[in-house]
């Protein structure tokens, strides 16, 4: 069975499109061959019948039966009928009756009659009265009108198939090209930043299209390239004096005793240092992930043990502000992941949950093996995302 897109080719259907021109062409050529033709042949039996329907006449009452017999020994494809004003047969071997034609000199196609060859007739009155009939077998004429007629019927059916063939022919090859540049397009659009369309070399359209698409990838893969380097240098530079100042602040809340409230204060203020640092860490992995470049923290990660830390780690807090936390966890889930970045997201979508809940709520984090593989889930029923924003929350630096 044809594809849609074969069916959509712009290459199927200009081929079925010149297919159906040249077609018509052969079918107007055919069509003027069989009007010449059988026009020029029809005309020609209407001139003999006429032709010999006035000499049968010049040929006076007393000499026409001698001239039929003449006629039906010289042209066997002649019938002649000679009858009496009243309708009454004379002579003659044709099997029509004046009953049967339009007795005003015209040539016309002869009645039907079962078993009797297809034939023109000619029927009229003679100057002395009697009916003269000519008739003339056209058999060849018709077998002729049936050749030109089925020659015309095959030759466009094989056109049309040659065409229909032609059409596929011509087509697979640029649709195969095109689903190969639709699944390097699919794997751009997936984040493989480092794909191009595939190009054959042949120079054709699809070709161009290709080259502009892949020069258009580099220039935005460069920019790309530029600014994560602008984030991941701002980030060492950052990481360094953040580094500094923790330490200066460790310091500082050492020389103060530990009831003092100057020490706590410190304290909290190298807490958020250390966030800092951790914030700037995995920013430098992300970027390092993307860039394809770190595989080193890429190892098996127990997300049951993630999901037990993140909810003994979240439960004192979801106990203050009066929200039920719960972790249903199945033993041995383990994937293939970088533990440190999964712990900080699945903690980032709990802390949300907890922070836009009311209390009395109720946030479910989830380690869960199901036959497709393992599934990590936060849930809560609090207002949730709203549908307008869904799309953008997995976008970089997004806040709702």
């Amino acid at each position: 069975m044809l594809s849609s897109g074969l069916w959509r080719s712009a290459t199927f259907r200009l081929t079925l499109l010149f297919g159906a021109v040249f077609a018509t062409g052969i079918a107007l050529l055919l069509s003027l061959v069989y009007a010449q033709t059988a026009g020029y042949l029809t005309r020609r039996v209407d001139r003999a019948l006429i032709a010999e329907a006035r000499l049968l006449e010049r040929s006076g009452p007393d000499f026409i039966i001698r001239r039929f017999r003449q006629e039906v020994a010289r042209d066997p494809l002649n019938s002649l009928g000679l009858f009496s004003a009243s309708g009454e047969k004379v002579a003659g071997d044709t099997g029509l009756r004046p009953s049967d034609l339009n007795l005003d000199g015209r040539p016309r196609d002869a009645p039907h009659r079962p078993g009797a060859a297809p034939s023109q007739a000619l029927g009229e009155r003679t100057p002395w009265g009697e009916i003269l009939i000519v008739e003339r077998d056209t058999r060849q004429l018709v077998a002729l009108r049936r050749i030109i007629v089925g020659a015309l019927w095959w030759s466009g059916g094989a056109i049309a198939l040659l065409g229909l063939v032609s059409a596929v022919a011509l087509s697979l090859r640029p649709l195969a090209r095109i689903a190969a540049m639709r699944r390097a397009s699919d794997a751009i659009s997936a984040g493989d930043f480092a794909r191009r369309l595939p190009v054959t070399g042949s120079g054709d359209e699809l070709d161009e299209l290709a080259q502009i698409t892949n020069r258009m990838m580099d220039e935005a893969e460069r920019l790309m390239i530029e600014a994560r380097t602008v984030g991941q240098g701002l980030a060492h530079e950052l990481r360094s004096p953040l580094t500094r100042l923790r330490a200066m602040l460790d310091h500082a809340g050492a020389s103060f005793g530990a009831d003092d409230p100057r020490r706590r204060l410190l304290e909290n203020c190298v807490a958020e240092a250390d966030t800092l640092l951790t914030r700037f860490q995995a920013l430098l992995r992300i970027a390092a992930l993307e860039a394809r470049g770190r595989r080193t923290a890429i190892e098996r990660v127990s997300l049951s043990d993630i999901v037990e830390q993140i909810a003994e780690l979240y439960a004192p807090l979801a106990a203050d502000l009066g929200i039920e936390l719960t972790a249903h966890v199945d033993e041995g889930v383990v994937i293939h992941g970088d533990g440190e970045l999964l712990f900080e997201a699945v903690s980032n979508l709990v802390d949300n949950a907890l922070k836009f809940i009311d209390a009395g709520g109720h946030v479910a984090v989830s380690a869960i093996r199901d036959p497709d593989g393992a599934r990590l889930e936060v849930s809560d029923d609090g207002p949730g995302i709203p549908e307008a924003e869904r799309p953008l929350v997995t976008k970089r630096f997004y806040r709702g």
